[in-house]
């Protein structure tokens, strides 16, 4: 019987699934800790202060970060934001004040599920799986946005380069864009890379 509680205990447990605790109240904290425990979580750590953010959960190694705050203020929020987005972690944020402009702030800061007060174990695991939903989501959409501005610089450095090469040279702009081409496959690099030394090149003799 103890056997099958013990299976039972490691089938619940989400694996690879750690949660770094922050809260100002000790009591409530380790309250927060025990109930996150008993829904299967690993607790990483718990702190009771809202600065070093970023510091804090890569020292802990922890993949999601629940916080407790009974009033979201600009400590926290800047403490959030703070955050370097490589470091950034699912955020559960747990709050007394549930005002829309409230919510507002802590997304906008980083937060990625909201829990008005009165937390028992399904809300938590509820909450938990939104942060990481959400997290995944803003991640992609963040990833796309990077990927379209790089697209973007680098189509204006090469349109930059063939302009170049188009008045040197006297070549059409197909031309152009071949004899860039050519280049860099003979060099073995991508094509953002001869543009760029092209345009450098042309900024030191001021052409």
């Amino acid at each position: 019987e103890r056997g099958s509680f013990i299976l039972l205990m490691r089938l619940m447990t989400p694996v690879g699934t750690s949660v770094l605790v922050v809260d100002q109240n000790d009591d409530r904290a380790d309250a927060t800790r025990r109930l996150l425990i008993e829904q299967g979580y690993a607790v990483s750590g718990v702190i009771n202060a809202f600065s070093d953010l970023a510091d804090l959960t890569v020292e802990h190694a922890a993949d999601t970060i629940m916080i407790y705050a009974n009033v979201v203020d600009d400590v926290l929020l800047g403490a959030m934001r703070a955050i370097p987005a490589e470091l950034r972690r699912p955020v559960v944020l747990i709050t007394e004040d549930s005002s829309t402009e409230v919510m507002h702030a802590a997304v906008g800061a980083g937060v990625n599920a909201c829990v008005v007060v009165g937390v028992n174990g399904n809300r938590v695991r509820s909450a938990i799986d939104l942060a990481k939903a959400n997290f995944s989501n803003t991640r992609g959409l963040r990833e796309e946005l990077d990927e379209a501005r790089t697209a973007l610089r680098e189509r204006k450095i090469i349109e930059r380069a063939k302009g170049i090469i188009m008045r040197e040279r006297g070549l059409s702009e197909d031309e152009a864009y071949a004899s860039l081409r050519n280049r860099a496959m003979q060099r073995g690099v991508r094509l953002i890379v001869v543009a760029e030394m092209i345009n450098e090149a042309a900024e030191v003799m001021q052409l």
